[in-house]
């Protein structure tokens, strides 16, 4: 092969590789919530555990562009309590709905989540059965116990973003960028009804664990 032939498959090598890694430009503009995509794995390579809710759950407006009778969804579980994420049927009908823990029930559609990536990086997460996304409380944002429910899609609302990262252990953390706090069960029984909340970071401590 000549020189120029060896040059040639670089480059185009190069490129593809681009392709694979290129990230939104930093100067781009972005319509908020139109550039998200689904995501199956979570950072780490975390899998996500399915949800089976059935189509007559999938009445939920536009995820990541797709159909959502095509979309998946998962069930997020704390590594400190067993329990799920779930969204109290009691007040799911209106903004603010009560987000707690409780036994996990792939069948149901209030523990579900559509997970999709947004441009910035961050995830958000859609309940299944209301529609509305997980989101920090915007009234208490600035003091340990944040509040955490489910509200409307808000354009630009870094209290609908978290951050996912993955501790030594192996276990997921999620940061809210509004106020640099993580997602956290509330006390240390993890029982029925433990509430979801945000705290700063706690070292070791398995209830800001999820998995």
């Amino acid at each position: 092969m000549t020189k120029m032939k060896r040059l040639m498959v670089t480059v185009a090598a190069a490129a593809g590789l681009f392709g694979l890694v290129a990230v939104p430009q930093a100067g781009a503009e972005q319509v908020d919530g139109q550039g998200d995509v689904q995501v199956h794995t979570l950072a780490g390579g975390i899998k996500l555990r399915p949800a089976k809710v059935g189509a007559a759950h999938r009445s939920t407006a536009g995820v990541a562009g797709a159909q959502v009778a095509e979309a998946d969804a998962y069930l997020i579980e704390s590594a400190a309590f067993g329990r799920c994420w779930d969204a109290d049927l009691g007040t799911i009908n209106a903004n603010g709905t009560i987000m707690a823990l409780w036994d996990c029930n792939v069948y149901a559609a209030n523990q579900a989540f559509y997970i999709t990536r947004n441009p910035e990086g961050y995830l958000r997460f859609q309940n299944v059965q209301s529609g509305r996304y997980l989101e920090a409380d915007g009234l208490n944002l600035g003091q340990n116990g944040t509040k955490v429910q489910l509200w409307d899609f808000q354009p630009g609302g870094k209290n609908q973003w978290w951050l996912d990262t993955v501790n030594p252990e192996g276990y997921l953390r999620l940061q809210n960028p509004a106020n640099n706090r993580y997602l956290t069960g509330e006390g240390s029984v993890g029982g029925n009804g433990t509430r979801m909340q945000l705290w700063d970071f706690m070292a070791g401590a398995k209830s800001q664990w999820w998995f």
